[in-house]
């Protein structure tokens, strides 16, 4: 009798069963997961489905944490929708409001403050739900998740420890023009004319399901410049010393992203059918305020002013203080106490025979205290240290009023707009002039941190579409911008016509020309605490070399990207 052949699976091909029986399961669960997504009505439901997903499905010994939420992202975060938006070009009429369209139309967005929750029909859905991390880009080109939203303390996430990152789908978008007016749309899935953004690709071309951009502004823990929540603002800095800061943390970084600004744009786009940010999350463009005190004190740590002009400040916004010397913050007499400081708290402050009424604003100089002289203390208000809007209730809004123009704006769970010009360090800007004598301005991109430099190397690459040629004779100041070009570059936000009558139509934002025959520039973005209807996400500031250093200029962060 033949005796029965068994055969044994070789130690390899059980190892492919047992993955393939993984990968399976695996799918299965996303598949789930989607679908439970695809039913949630809020926001926090779909928080809580990620908790129950990331508990089900995370082994450490079986997944990275990008892993995780390359499968979260990629997978779950899944549906048919397409958002879209359109608006009137310039030349068919001024205004700066559009229509949402597509499957966007009917949903309704307010922006939250530190109180009140607003409405945001978006934040639930999956090209639109958003999650901070803390993450570091790796020397290879890679990065690393460390800490999540949901899933760890937001003390770690935020801490600053690593970059806090915020990530979103990374969807496919196509812009175009036509009939006179300009049209965005987002989806899922690819589509003829669609391309996923640049946000989502390292500098080895890898992509990732997932976009992510820096949730703040730079700042400095413990000496090492870093991305976390409570952070003094990385102001009185140049695009030479930003980019030195960030290599001496690791070659791979260089600092912020012109891609962070377009994509903070678009989402306005997207979300509030609004051309511009002003009047809807506006930032920190109107809140510039300097004072003399109004009685001297020995040995304090703080200035009385009258209450009409305390009531003008916030607790927990930062000052500079000195002794007056005209209102330039950058005169070192007026910072010769302390700059960068926060506002502790402001009191009454009585004085006995004396009808007026006074505040006390106290600042934390670290116990050192200081005299004031009435009418020679000056106290300024500086841009803002990161984490302002950390208790939003909400992904988009500003912590008391998003429209005031006094406080930083948070979209998408991003803070921008801090009352500092951002620096932004993977574009140089350069001016020239043509053989008919016109100024020429043009933009030039590495998108490659580690190759960033100060001058316009091999490594940048000339944006040919994007020269804005400047008639000769044009004398420097604000020109409003009327829209935004559509860039070969899809990382590029550069300004298409810079003739509007004024901030409130186009793009609610100028550009600051400022010819010359030749020059290269640093790209200063967003506009400062001072700059009201000229500053804006489209504004752009085109008088700094990269070595220019100011108390209105500041380092971003980087993102994955690059």
């Amino acid at each position: 009798m033949a005796q029965e052949v068994v055969n044994i699976p070789r130690e390899s091909t059980m190892r492919q069963m047992m993955l393939s029986q993984k990968i399976n399961a695996e799918g299965a669960a996303d598949i789930a997961y989607k679908e439970k997504v695809a039913l949630a009505t809020t926001k926090e439901e779909v928080d809580a489905l990620f908790v129950e997903w990331w508990k089900y499905q995370y082994h450490p010994d079986l997944h990275t944490k990008a892993e995780m939420l390359e499968r979260w992202f990629g997978n779950v975060l899944d549906d048919d929708r397409v958002h879209g938006v359109s608006f009137p070009l310039y030349g068919t009429s001024t205004s700066a409001v559009g229509e949402l369209t597509d499957d966007s139309v009917g949903l309704t967005v307010t922006p939250s403050t530190e109180e009140e929750a607003g409405q945001d029909d978006f934040a639930k859905l999956p090209q639109f739900w958003c999650l901070e991390v803390s993450a570091e880009k790796l020397t290879d080109g890679s990065h690393e998740i460390y800490y999540i939203e949901h899933i760890d303390s937001m003390k770690k996430v935020r801490s600053g420890e690593h970059l806090t990152w915020v990530l979103q789908k990374n969807t496919w978008t196509r812009e175009w023009d036509e009939g006179g007016y300009r049209y965005l749309k987002m989806r899922c899935h690819p589509a003829p004319g669609y391309e996923q953004w640049p946000d989502g690709e390292d500098k080895n071309g890898n992509v990732y399901a997932y976009m992510a951009h820096p949730k703040y502004p730079a700042g400095e823990l413990d000496g090492v410049i870093t991305c976390g929540t409570g952070l003094a603002p990385l102001n009185w800095t140049s695009h030479t010393t930003g980019v030195s800061k960030w290599r001496a943390r690791g070659e791979q970084y260089s600092g912020a992203s012109g891609n962070l600004v377009k994509f903070l744009l678009r989402m306005m786009w997207l979300k509030y059918a609004q051309k511009g940010n002003a009047g809807k999350i506006t930032g920190c463009n109107q809140y510039n305020y300097q004072y003399t005190a109004a009685i001297s004190e020995v040995g304090v740590e703080r200035v009385i002013l009258t209450k009409a002009q305390a009531a003008n400040l916030f607790v927990g916004s930062s000052v500079q203080i000195g002794i007056q010397s005209g209102t330039d913050r950058n005169t070192a007499s007026n910072y010769s106490v302390c700059r960068n400081k926060l506002i502790t708290r402001i009191e009454d402050f009585e004085v006995e025979d004396d009808e007026t009424e006074y505040s006390a604003v106290y600042v934390d100089n670290g116990g050192e205290t200081f005299d004031t002289t009435a009418g020679s203390t000056l106290i300024s208000t500086d841009p803002y240290w990161s984490g302002w809007n950390d208790n939003v209730k909400g992904t988009d809004g500003s912590r008391y009023s998003a429209t005031s123009g006094k406080e930083p704006g948070l979209l998408q769970k991003i803070e921008f707009m801090n009352g500092a010009y951002l620096i932004v360090s993977d574009e140089l800007w350069q001016w020239s002039t043509d053989d008919n004598g016109d100024y020429n301005f043009e933009c030039h991109t590495c998108h490659d941190q580690s190759k960033v430099a100060s001058s316009i190397t091999a490594n940048y690459e000339k944006q040919e579409d994007l020269t804005m040629v400047i008639p000769a004779g044009t004398a420097a100041g604000w020109k409003y911008i009327e829209d935004t070009a559509i860039s070969k570059d899809p990382a590029v936000l550069w300004p298409a016509g810079i003739g509007a009558s004024g901030s409130g139509v186009g793009c609610k934002a100028a550009f600051y020309c400022y010819p010359a025959a030749s020059g290269v520039r640093a790209a200063w973005v967003f506009g400062s605490l001072g700059n009201g209807g000229s500053a804006g996400l489209a504004c752009r500031y085109s008088p700094n070399g990269v070595s220019n250093a100011s108390w209105h200029g500041a380092l971003g962060a980087p993102g994955l990207a690059g």
